[in-house]
């Protein structure tokens, strides 16, 4: 029997699927401002670079000290032809400050030491988060099929639908390259987060493909649909295939806050508090639709954060989980979810999951209504220390007004939708 498949988070204008990337790249950012990111070029994720510009340019975003590190390459291709993903790469980053930008050179006299080369930057150290586009055959980055989950970085010949796709670019399909070089799936495999975005009606027979049919070496994709710290982001066009679920049209979001248990590991486990949140989050998602759950939680210690953690035990069949790890309180998790939220669109009603000792929250997430949003709270009601925590939630009221002043004004509105791709 074949399990149900992950939820995509499906959104009803393809250009708000960009403008999400651009507020989860933000927010890893915000979090962690080294990050090492491996990005993608092509015309899904224009819209994510076009909002990441506006957030420069706004002086949002701390990519300063990031690393970026190219997907892939067309072999023949200098990394200054405009045809090339590395120029590509450059021209979409042009007003996004990064600490460093590595790319491929697809004109390298000998391929298989640039592959090395590059392979040795990109598995140097932990990538915390890559963002994918997805072929119409199915492939991520250059891993076409059939497809294996080969580690590294290679050389691959691509597929006739791949070298059709991009004619066009070319002049000609026999001006094509045959051959390119790709990041591995293994390697994308231990990526600490992926995000898959996906546009238009011609990719929907892969996303189904991906989503709902068997895993098999014929999607390379599908390879890829267990890792725990995957979410899919996708237009209606993409996801007119898929099997129709309530969750597609729903207007509700859910906003699961994580709790740490400190000192228990250097990733800050999360506690039984979240788990029951998470059980209780749950049981809200199947009485009714909910579009998506926020998980919020962060870490000081460059272990997987609360969000993380909740992630990876959340079922993705209820609601696609997206996460909010930037926030080092309740105050700033309620600011720092506030634009994702709103970059989805379409959503009248936010329901936050904490439990029953954490008086605050409603105090910190009412500024949500001056958003147009009707908010509401369910507490859960974990064992533990409770006159401990409620005696901690009365000490801390007094300082309530003033976190709440500082997290909102940090916030801010995605940029808008007819931002300049």
């Amino acid at each position: 029997m074949i399990p149900a498949p992950p939820a995509p988070l499906v959104l009803g204008d393809p250009r708000r699927v960009g403008l999400l990337a651009a507020e989860l790249v933000l927010n890893r950012l915000t979090a962690w401002p080294r990050a090492r990111l491996l990005l993608p070029t092509g015309r899904s994720p224009t819209g994510m670079y076009a909002a990441l510009r506006a957030h420069a340019a706004a002086g949002r975003l701390r990519s300063a000290e990031s690393t970026v590190l190219q997907l892939d390459e067309y072999a023949g291709l200098r990394p200054d032809d405009p045809r090339s993903f590395a120029a590509r790469l450059r021209v979409e980053l042009d007003g996004v400050p990064v600490g460093s930008l590595h790319t491929l050179d697809g004109a390298a006299p000998d391929l298989a030491a640039e592959a090395a080369r590059h392979e040795e930057l990109v598995e140097g150290a932990t990538i915390e988060l890559a963002v994918l586009g997805l072929g119409r055959d199915g492939h991520v980055a250059f891993d076409e099929p059939p497809a294996r989950l080969a580690s590294g970085v290679r050389r691959v010949t691509l597929a006739p639908e791949t070298r059709v796709d991009a004619a066009a670019t070319f002049g000609g399909l026999e001006r094509v390259p045959s051959e390119a070089l790709t990041v591995g799936l293994g390697t994308l495999a231990r990526v600490r987060e992926l995000i898959l975005l996906v546009s238009g009606a011609a990719k929907a027979p892969a996303l189904r493909a991906m989503l709902e049919e068997p895993v098999s070496v014929d999607c390379p994709a599908s390879l890829l649909r267990d890792h725990a710290r995957l979410t899919v982001i996708c237009d209606s066009a993409a996801a007119h295939l898929l099997t129709p679920r309530p969750q597609f049209e729903s207007d509700r979001v859910l906003i699961v806050l994580g709790h740490r248990e400190p000192g228990v590991s250097a990733e800050h486990r999360i506690s039984s508090q979240s788990r029951k949140r998470l059980r209780h989050a749950r049981r809200i998602a199947q009485r009714a639709p909910v579009r998506a759950a926020v998980l919020t939680g962060y870490t000081t210690t460059g272990g997987l954060s609360e969000a993380e953690q909740m992630k990876a035990t959340w079922d993705e069949h209820a609601a696609p989980a997206l996460l909010e790890v930037a926030g080092r309180n309740t105050a700033e998790n309620a600011s720092r979810s506030l634009p994702i939220v709103l970059a989805l669109g379409d959503v009248g009603h936010v329901t936050v999951v904490s439990t029953a000792w954490h008086l605050r929250v409603p105090w910190f997430f009412a500024p949500f209504r001056r958003f147009g949003l009707r908010v509401s709270y369910r507490a859960s009601f974990a064992q533990g220390s409770w006159s401990r925590m409620v005696r901690h939630e009365l000490r801390e009221a007094r300082h309530a007004r003033a976190e709440r002043r500082s997290a909102m004004e940090s916030t801010h509105r995605p940029p808008p939708l007819d931002v300049t791709p």
